[in-house]
């Protein structure tokens, strides 16, 4: 999946399903609106240095579906951005 224009394609770094040492699975959630993700590719028409790889933080809150797995995000949304 390649995005176009001005949106992010990007993996949650927290949420979704988690296992602990001993087996127990459970959901994590966090309790900011600002989320970290892993970039898996760029639109286009980027005006901001965000590059495949980069973790990028982001506003969760604009979107409705929550934020386990892949998602798109919005260059807008993104609220800071670290090069790995």
């Amino acid at each position: 999946m390649k995005p176009i224009g001005k949106w992010i394609l990007a993996k949650a770094l927290i949420g979704g399903q988690k296992t602990t040492e001993a087996g127990i699975i459970y959901n994590e959630k966090s309790t900011s609106k600002i989320i970290p993700a892993q970039v898996l590719a760029v639109g286009d028409k980027l005006t901001e240095d965000i590059q495949v790889g980069d973790t990028i933080w982001w506003d969760v809150s604009k979107i409705k579906d929550g934020y386990g797995g892949n998602h798109l995000v919005k260059q807008d949304w993104v609220e800071f951005v670290e090069r790995n």
